[in-house]
């Protein structure tokens, strides 16, 4: 099987035109931000749709609200990919 080429490209803002060029742009990439980076809460009223780790729900199902509100990122990430690796041994 041969792979395609991969190329990289830069933005050239002297293409956008529009505010839905803009917005389409700023949604393709995906920007996220931790609430612990000391500029969170300059911006936080533009990021509302939380970011959670595959497994996430699995992970709820097994500690609850209080346990998540417990953990930080990291801890979410290999608790949850713990229960996925857990399931497909299983």
């Amino acid at each position: 099987m041969t792979n395609k080429p991969t190329r990289r490209y830069q933005l050239c803002i002297d293409k956008l035109e529009t505010l839905e060029d803009v917005k389409k742009i700023l949604d393709l990439l995906k920007i996220r931000i931790q609430t612990d980076d000391p500029e969170y809460e300059e911006v936080k009223e533009y990021f509302c749709l939380e970011v959670v780790p595959r497994g996430y729900i699995k992970l709820l199902k097994k500690v609850g609200y209080e346990g998540i509100n417990q953990m930080n990122w990291d801890e979410m990430e290999i608790e949850a990919s713990k229960l996925l690796e857990n399931e497909e041994t299983n």
